[in-house]
């Protein structure tokens, strides 16, 4: 315990029960003066020395004396003070005078009440009449002296009031102010996250207090629940088993919903994938292409053809020009090559080169020799004999042009030169009608820009060509991915090019390419869309898919349409498994966990399945836990809870007595022999309490009701508890602030400013 000296000194950490002689040998060998010890108390609130002697009264009523005592040390300067107060204001009608003598009589009723009290307490003996009086006088005179001099009235009221107050009151009431002091200011907060519908997040589940206000962020609240935990230990480990039953129960439920989500959006997906043979949709694609060679031919070049041939009749074409040229590239004459082993161009233009001459008659001159020559006929052709040496020359140019021969490209010019040659000799033509020149001009038009390009060019001709070994020239496997290819704008021009709008190959190569597009994006391992090989093949793919799309295959709004459900069902997968919290295993069988399954049930019944399907409230029920531990640990959570009704003891809760004052001594023992047993009895009570968030709501909103002091403060106590306070209230605000710094804090710093300066009241003393 602590002693105030008479002085003024305070001696720390004094062992319970010392005797006053023990202690002034200890002081003594310490060096400090202890004659001062003996000295007359002086004049002023000042307790007078004690005396051995204990009342009767108090042997038989320890407890009562100890509380009297310390409310006689605590309240005898209000008291004082206030009589002062109340008789200044009485007598201010009488003007300055009068406020001075009403103050000091004031002061004189007050304090000699404190005195009286005293004698009981056995504090003070009883005194004669004769020194009564005078003394009383003496009292008087020091009120009047203390208003007149305008003494620190107002730090004094404000000190005995607030920490007066406090002091009583965490005394009396341990728990609130545990209560308080752990709520660190955030009472209200507190209570409202209690009673919050948002408290409960998993449903079924019992969480604590401190995990439901830890977002509130109070460290020492969270330590405070933490600390009284094994007080409470079966309640809060049921409540425990409860929060992880409802835990793995809504895991359940999660499982399921995630499953069923996740199903339907992989069963979408699915249906948006296209899974097929690509050799398949390559050989339906070559015979579309074939039936499109095929109408084209049948239904635009032939009858272009038939048409110039009809119109031309029997006309006989002069080719002489046409066989020169051939004779001259082949650097011999036609006649000399055998039909049987001649090139197919050579044969066909055999054909032209009359077999007989014309014969008759020949006249000769006297010498024997021919007046006349015989006429020799050119070589000729009809427009369809001359049309077959251009496709015979179509051929030899088709196989020059994948011939390795060193004079692959000089047979090719060759060749090219006799088409020249053809078509000079069809327009030059005498015997050939205009109507059939302009109808084979039109017929070799419609060749060139209908059917060369969709037939004849690029990888639409390797569709109907051969390999030497006479397999196709374009695999069915590849003709797909031959039209589709990175970046390949002009593969995917010539697909449109050759089908144009034909329905059937639109929807075969749409199907091949989101066949494509599933193998290129599709995880072989997992089989799930991946969104990042997505967005790598449409930017691969983006011209060739804006090509296809123009011919009206619509590719990107549905690959985008599997990307966004796959995308989807990668979120939901990503939330299945941060939900997949490990939790603790469930109670075995028996009656506790039938207990917990019962207790959820109750729990969970009748709420909405919207709050039951909450699939993010066991992660957030777990981070609130977590948050809640870590709090708890910077709060410093002792085991056991706090020894409340001790700590209050030790603190502000007893005053420190002056020199082993007896009643005061009696009280601190007292209050230490009750201490032990209230605490046992408090951490039970504040135990069960933290176990149910609606009890501990109650008792923190109790707690704040009782321990903050009124409104206005110590001087509106002040106000209530004197009369007449009002008057000087204003006085008092106006010098709180310039002296309370130079009070020393707690109930020694009141006494002593209350005794003032003896040499001022000597001054004042009558002479």
């Amino acid at each position: 315990m602590d002693v105030r000296l008479p002085d003024g000194t305070i001696i720390r950490n004094v062992p319970d029960g010392i005797s006053k002689a023990d202690l002034t040998a200890k002081l003594k060998n310490n060096g400090y003066d202890v004659a001062k010890l003996n000295a007359a108390a002086p004049a002023g609130s000042e307790i007078p020395a004690p005396r051995a002697e204990v009342p009767a009264w108090a042997r038989k009523y320890p407890q009562l004396y100890g509380v009297a005592g310390a409310a006689r040390e605590t309240l005898g300067p209000l008291l004082e003070m206030g009589g002062m107060v109340g008789g200044g204001v009485v007598g201010s009608g009488l003007g300055p005078a009068g406020t001075v003598g009403g103050a000091g009589l004031g002061y004189g009723i007050g304090k000699e009440a404190t005195r009286l009290a005293d004698i009981a307490l056995g504090n003070a003996p009883a005194q004669p009449l004769t020194q009564t009086l005078p003394q009383a006088a003496q009292n008087v005179l020091e009120g009047a002296t203390m208003e007149a001099g305008g003494r620190v009235l107002a730090p004094v009221l404000s000190s005995v009031f607030s920490s007066g107050r406090q002091a009583i009151n965490r005394l009396l009431d341990p728990k609130s102010a545990a209560y308080i002091a752990a709520a660190e200011g955030k009472g209200r907060d507190i209570v409202n996250a209690l009673r919050s519908p948002e408290a409960v997040i998993v449903p079924g589940s019992t969480p604590t207090p401190g995990e439901i206000a830890a977002p509130i962020g109070s460290a020492k609240f969270s330590a405070f629940v933490e600390s009284y935990k094994p007080r409470n230990a079966s309640e809060f480990a049921t409540m425990a088993s409860q929060t992880n039953a409802a835990r793995i129960a809504q895991q359940a439920r999660d499982v399921d919903r995630f499953t069923t989500v996740a199903n339907k959006v992989q069963a979408k997906v699915d249906a948006g994938l296209t899974n097929v043979s690509p050799r398949e949709i390559g050989e339906a694609l070559i015979d579309v292409a074939k039936a499109e060679r095929k109408t084209v031919k049948t239904t635009v070049i032939q009858p272009a053809y038939t048409r110039a041939f009809e119109a031309a009749g029997n006309a006989k074409i002069d080719v002489s020009n046409v066989v020169a040229d051939a004779e001259k590239i082949l650097e011999r004459k036609l006649s000399d090559f055998a039909p049987e082993t001649a090139p197919n161009t050579v044969r066909q233009m055999l054909g032209f080169i009359p077999k007989e001459q014309p014969t008759g008659p020949v006249i000769v001159n006297v010498l024997g020799k021919p007046l006349t020559t015989p006429e020799v006929l050119p070589a000729q052709a009809t427009l369809r004999q001359l049309d077959d040496v251009r496709k015979a020359i179509n051929a030899d140019i088709a196989t020059a042009k994948n011939s390795t021969a060193p004079t692959s490209d000089m047979t090719l010019r060759s060749l090219y030169k006799l088409h020249d040659a053809i078509d000079a000799a069809v327009t030059g033509s005498s015997a050939l009608p205009t109507q059939a020149k302009q109808l084979y001009a039109d017929a070799l038009s419609k060749y060139r820009t209908e059917y060369v390009p969709r037939f004849k060019t690029g990888i639409n001709a390797n569709l109907f060509k051969q390999t030497s070994l006479l397999e196709p020239k374009l695999n069915a496997d590849d003709v797909v991915s031959k039209f589709f290819q990175p970046k390949g704008e002009r593969e995917a021009s010539q697909f449109v090019t050759l089908f144009g709008q034909n329905p059937k190959a639109i929807q075969l190569q749409r199907t091949g390419i989101e066949d494509l597009y599933r193998q290129r994006v599709v995880d072989a391992v997992t089989g799930e869309v991946s969104p990042a090989k997505h967005a790598a093949f449409m930017r691969d793919y983006a011209r060739p898919l804006d090509i296809m799309d123009a011919a009206g295959m619509n590719l990107k709004t549905r690959l985008e349409v599997i990307n966004k459900d796959a995308t989807r069902l990668v979120k939901i997968q990503d939330m299945a498994a941060a939900n997949n919290i490990k939790l603790d295993p469930p109670l075995p069988a028996g009656a506790n966990a039938d207990a917990v399954a019962s207790r959820l049930q109750q729990l969970t019944q009748g709420l909405s399945p919207q709050q039951l399907n909450d699939v993010s409230a066991v992660a957030r029920d777990v981070a609130r836990e977590q948050y809640f531990n870590t709090l708890a640990a910077a709060g410093g959570a002792p085991k056991g809870g706090a020894k409340l009704a001790t700590e209050a003891a030790k603190s502000v809760g007893v005053p420190t007595p002056s020199f082993l004052s007896v009643p005061l001594t009696i009280f601190n023992s007292v209050v230490k022999r009750l201490a032990g047993k209230l605490d046992a009895k408090l951490e039970m009570e504040i135990a069960r309490e933290l176990s149910n968030p609606a009890l501990t709501a109650q008792a923190i909103e109790q707690a704040m009701a009782k321990m903050q002091p009124p409104p206005g403060g110590a001087l509106r106590a002040a106000q209530k508890a004197i009369p007449g306070f009002g008057a000087v209230a204003p006085m008092v605000q106006q010098i709180a602030p310039q002296v309370g710094a130079t009070l020393r804090p707690g109930m020694g710093a009141t006494i002593n400013a209350l005794r003032g300066d003896e040499q001022s009241q000597n001054r004042l003393a009558p002479q």
